[in-house]
């Protein structure tokens, strides 16, 4: 190889390196779902891909699944979904979620189980529709296994500040147990699933690879 293939081989990986690094800092970043604090809409092994854009054009809305810092030691990233925004008054009884005075409507959608550190769970599964802004609403599911986090006081979010709540309800470690997270440490929303890995059968989950996030 001369000298000037060589030169041009190495400009290329360089460039190649400076625009990954750009659109990692910039505009998407992946990430993989290590516990199911996010059933059913994220399974243990899902690897996910964050928009690091949309917030720069507008604010977080509840519904949103986002990345962000971890309050309490922010080296550590955590993803769950935004169920009260600045102003919200949000509180759960008897694992109902309130906002603002009202309750969230829920349908019941079947059961579901999940298999995480070897312990098999299984929970009722329900649509949940949460207020995104006046007359519009966004439908997910939720799991419930139990009752740890039914019953909370009344939260009230503070400026700039967000209240985040696991999809797995009764195993996630969320705002209602530690509080809120500033607007400044949330990483982005979370879009698409580019790769699932099902490590209990050893094989991937080729179903899930290109499925939204919402």
């Amino acid at each position: 190889m001369d000298e000037n293939k060589l030169y041009e081989n190495i400009k290329s990986f360089a460039v190649a390196i400076v625009l990954a690094l750009i659109i990692r800092t910039f505009i998407v970043q992946s990430f993989h779902i290590p516990s199911g604090s996010m059933e059913p809409t994220l399974q243990i092994g899902d690897f996910i891909l964050v928009d690091k854009v949309t917030y720069h054009f507008r604010k977080p809305q509840r519904g949103d699944v986002v990345v962000f810092h971890f309050p309490l030691n922010e080296d550590v990233y955590y993803i769950k979904r935004i169920m009260a925004v600045p102003g919200d008054r949000i509180q759960v009884i008897n694992g109902r979620v309130y906002i603002n005075g009202k309750p969230l409507k829920y349908s019941p959608a079947g059961t579901y189980s999940y298999e995480e550190n070897g312990i098999k769970y299984t929970g009722e599964l329900f649509h949940e529709e949460v207020p995104v802004k006046e007359g519009v609403f966004k439908d997910h599911f939720i799991l419930k296994t139990g009752t740890a986090g039914d019953n909370t006081p009344v939260f009230t979010v503070p400026p700039g500040e967000y209240f985040m709540m696991g999809d797995n309800r009764n195993n996630s470690y969320d705002s209602r147990f530690w509080g809120f997270v500033k607007k400044d440490k949330i990483v982005g929303i979370a879009r698409i699933i580019f790769f699932s890995w099902d490590s209990t059968h050893f094989r991937p989950r080729l179903f899930r690879i290109g499925k939204l996030i919402l």
